[in-house]
């Protein structure tokens, strides 16, 4: 759970957070960095996840 808590903090504060790896203001360039970023650490965490969670939404 803390791991979970933890991932989407880090989604939210990357998303928030005025300096990029890639400026917002650069139209749709700005934005992909972001949903990269975010899927990313979202990949992190179902790896994360145990086996039984896995097993029942069927994400292995």
């Amino acid at each position: 759970m803390q791991k979970k808590i933890i991932g989407l903090l880090l989604i939210l504060a990357y998303a928030l957070f005025p300096f990029d790896l890639i400026p917002d203001f650069l139209s749709l360039i700005g934005i992909v960095d972001d949903v990269v970023i975010a899927t990313f650490v979202l990949e992190r965490m179902i790896n994360m996840a145990p086996e039984s969670l896995k097993d029942k939404y069927k994400l292995n």
